[in-house]
């Protein structure tokens, strides 16, 4: 049986029940609905789509809700066309309403020339871009290209290691959250995090908002931002679960730093009875290639060497060519990589210290007898799962 579950974003390439029953089948354990894209009544059509069709197939299927998040993001380009950028020209970013062209793109982000100073690097597109700041106005911020590449519309902005005047959460999400609340969803994914109030905010409102007799939707705790890294001891102890988001999370620190913090970020999130999921990229190649790249493979089986209790499928599975062979192959992968003999693994490192919670105690109990009694199977019975 297979112990790490497989997240699935949902979007136009896996919304229709054909797909989704062949994804269920496939090991599809629970599905994402990103609320960056898309309307709230696309979602509610495919959470109910996603619930009947397991139901159909006596199948358990949860529902994540990922919020947006403060996300900054250029505007729109003139005639909706990309431009391309070039090393060492100068480029504008404005607060102003203006046509985006190769000179100059508005943000949505107001405060943006007030955050940053001289020598700020600003980031586009996941890193795909780089500026450098080399002054500000009122309104503008004036850049130098670093490295150039293909501007396209409304692209995510990042300012690594730049404090920013924003709440992690916004009025769209408050919005998005009791939307969310009412369909009954399982997990509530907080992006952006920068600390344990962050976590206490959302979870508060959690509380608030439920609908349910027993139990309530569980946080995720999104790690992305350097202030989260340093945060995270007490940001775990806030949240139900974290995510390890490795796409903003490589832009926000540095992409050779993204496997340390992983480990760490899992490491200390199972010693505190903390559910991991890792996310970003995991079989990428495959939005358009019907089998993974070696590394590929390998990333994944790490993550579940590490301790993942999922694994998250992004692109893949929302607008990818393959959504169905996606998560034929990530279930294979995690069937092999949880082959692997127990004494050839790195041991998970359970509760650094006793915490008085009755929970822990149970499960340290079943585990400890569990491997006494050399069974690897250990019933759990509970109401609010």
């Amino acid at each position: 049986m297979r112990k790490a579950k497989i997240l699935a974003t949902l979007g136009p390439a896996s919304e229709s029940r054909e797909t989704l029953e062949a994804m269920l089948r496939a090991g599809l354990n629970a599905v994402r609905i990103n609320m960056s894209h898309g309307t709230r009544e696309e979602h509610e059509v495919r959470i109910r789509t996603a619930r009947e069709t397991a139901a159909s197939l006596g199948i358990p299927l949860a529902v994540l809700v990922d919020l947006s998040g403060p996300k900054i993001r250029t505007r729109g380009l003139k005639d909706g066309k990309g431009v391309m950028l070039e090393e060492g020209q100068r480029f504008t970013i404005t607060t102003r309403d203006v046509e985006g062209t190769q000179d100059e793109v508005s943000t949505n982000f107001d405060h943006l020339p007030a955050s940053v100073g001289p020598g700020s690097r600003v980031l586009i597109d996941d890193g795909a871009i780089e500026l450098t700041v080399e002054k500000t106005t009122d309104t503008d911020v004036v850049t130098r290209c670093v490295t150039g590449g293909k501007l396209l519309e409304r692209k995510g902005i990042n300012l690594p290691h730049t404090p920013l005047p924003i709440p992690s959460l916004t009025d769209k999400d408050r919005a998005d959250l009791e939307w969310a609340m009412g369909q009954n969803v399982d997990y509530i994914a907080l992006s952006f995090v920068r600390t344990a109030a962050d976590c206490k905010e959302v979870k508060d409102l959690i509380k608030q908002l439920n609908k349910r007799h027993l139990g309530r939707a569980l946080l995720v705790a999104k790690i992305e931002k350097a202030e989260a890294i340093e945060n995270l001891d007490e940001i775990i102890q806030e949240t139900d679960g974290v995510m390890v988001a490795r796409g903003d999370l490589g832009v926000e620190t540095s992409v050779e730093l993204v496997p340390v913090y992983q480990k760490r970020i899992i490491e200390k999130a199972v010693a505190n009875d903390r559910f991991v999921i890792t996310a970003t990229q995991m079989l990428q190649s495959m939005i358009e290639a019907p089998t993974p790249t070696r590394a590929e493979a390998s990333d994944v089986a790490n993550a579940v060497w590490d301790g993942s209790d999922a694994v998250m499928l992004s692109a893949e599975t929302a607008s990818g060519k393959y959504p169905v062979e996606s998560i034929k192959t990530m279930a294979r992968i995690i069937d092999s990589a949880e082959s692997l003999k127990s004494e050839y693994q790195s041991p998970v490192k359970l509760g650094l210290a006793p915490s008085g919670r009755t929970s822990q105690a149970l499960c340290k109990a079943a585990a400890s007898a569990a491997a006494e009694m050399q069974t690897d199977k250990v019933a759990v019975f509970t109401e609010s799962g």
